[in-house]
Formats: C-alpha cells, structure tokens, sequence
C-alpha cells in the first residue's frame, strides 16, 4: 500500500497523530531528501526500522520501479515531501499513476499545505480557485503563464521565491492590471506575514523593503473581482464608514447594495481592512 502523508511546512506541531503512526508503521520512507525527513523524525520522536529512499525530480524514473516492486510484495511505502502535501509541485502523482495501474492500493494521510492556507487567510474568494505551481523561472515562461490565467474568474494561487517577487509582481501588474493581491509568507512559522493590497501597492512596498526572506505564496484576485479594484478607493471609503456604525455583516451588505459588487469580495476587503486595524 503507498501512504501519502502531508508533514509540516513549518511548525511541527502541526503534524496530525495519525501522520506520524503511519511513518512510524512504514516499512519503506520514500522522501525528497532523506536528511529533511530524518530531521522531522528526530523532532516527533519516531524511530523507523524501514528503508529510506530518496525520491524526486531527479531520479523519480529510476527509483518508481523498485517502489513498485515493493509495493506489489505487500510493502507499505510512506511518501512524504520536504513540506506539505506530497504531489502538490513535486513528482509523486507519477508513482501515484503507476501504483493505479497496477491495482495497488492508494491512501493519504491530508494535513498542511501551503497553497491552501494562503487561500484561507487572503481575504479573496475561495469558493473558485486554480493552483498554478511555481512561476516559470525565466521572464518569456513566466509572461506566458501567467497570460493563460489572466481572463479568468477564478482566485490565482501561485508559489514564487523572495529573489524572483518583485519581478513576478510586476509581471502581474502589467498582465493582470491593478488586481488585489496577497503575499504570504513563512507561513505557521515564527515571522509568518501575510500582506494584502492592490499589486501596485505591494510593487511599491517591496521596492522599499527589498525582497523578503522564506517561502512564497502569491494569491491573486480573479478577473470577476476587477470592478471592486476599479472602484477600490471609493469602496475602501464607504466601507470603513460603514463599519464604524454597523456590524461586519451589515456594512458588508449596505456596500455590496450601494455598489453592485457581490458580498463575497466586498467581505474580504472588509476583513482586509480590519485586520489592518488591528496591525496598526
């Protein structure tokens, strides 16, 4: 049987019971780099008789056939990433595809991933969105990729890294216009921040501070939201008026009225600028 299991993408504690019974019970660990996985052992206090076996981009061909084997003996593989949720950027759907084909069984143990958190936490719809992996490397890649996505009303979900931020933010600018974006980063971690505010803002703020230190998720309002970034000034004005004499819920359904703009976004810019408030 192979085991997905999501480990943490920054704070251990995270780590569900569960997760850790099934890479103690696991006779093979198949993991990104043996001396990431080894370490999160060393932390939950695991002692594994198994085999560790590094699995990734690199080698991913080379290595399924003998985790198949395994896996058809009767074996029970543990896959694991550095952090998160296996399959999610990495080349574990591979092994996942072969063990279907072969009949052999498939679980997973779900837990933290970082996508999904930045989601939960951006103030943007969540209801739609589409994951889009890392943004290509090289600024022809990236331009096209990020056009494919540009007229659609999904919430974009992107990772990208401190060295590459501003370039990618300002790609988006030029491509996805003046939408409402979300950087977040370290995410479950000690500097964990999450900065929301239109892309030419956070252009601005990053041009100043430099590029930030850690991981990297980019959340990005979907085409249906470009009406409220149009009018965001006025909205931001009639919103913070309407929340010094109203409850969340009735200011947000007084501007959703008084603008058009369906209460889903209207909300998560109440929330935005709440959790401004409390910040300052």
């Amino acid at each position: 049987m192979l085991v997905i299991i999501a480990t943490p993408i920054g704070n251990v504690e995270d780590m569900s019971v569960r997760a850790a019974n099934a890479l103690r019970d696991a006779n093979i660990i198949a993991c990104e780099d043996t001396r990431t996985t080894k370490k999160l052992l060393r932390l939950l206090d695991i002692e594994v008789p198994g085999k560790f076996v590094a699995y990734h981009d690199h080698n991913g061909a080379s290595i399924r056939p003998f985790l198949l084997s395994e896996l058809q003996q009767g074996k029970v593989v543990a896959l694991v990433s550095d952090a998160g949720t296996p399959l999610i950027s990495d080349p574990g759907f591979k092994l996942v595809e072969a063990c279907h084909e072969k009949n052999i069984r498939v679980t997973a143990m779900p837990g933290p991933t970082a996508p999904i958190m930045a989601l939960t936490v951006s103030g943007l719809p969540t209801d739609k969105f589409t994951f889009n992996g890392f943004v290509p490397a090289t600024l022809t890649a990236s331009r096209k990729a990020i056009l494919q996505t540009s007229t659609s009303q999904l919430t974009q979900i992107w990772f990208s890294t401190a060295s590459k931020l501003l370039t990618h933010l300002k790609t988006m600018l030029s491509i996805y216009g003046n939408r409402r974006a979300v950087v977040a980063r370290e995410l479950t971690k000690l500097y964990e921040e999450v900065r929301s505010a239109p892309l030419e803002e956070l252009i601005s703020h990053y041009e100043k501070s430099g590029p930030p230190k850690g991981e990297i998720v980019l959340v990005i309002a979907g085409e249906l939201g470009e009406a409220l970034q149009r009018d965001s000034i006025q909205i931001d004005v009639l919103l913070k008026e309407a929340l010094q004499r109203l409850s969340l819920r009735d200011a947000v359904n007084e501007v959703s009225i008084l603008t058009g703009i369906q209460k889903k976004q209207v909300y998560g810019l109440a929330l935005t600028i709440m959790n401004s408030k409390t910040q300052n």
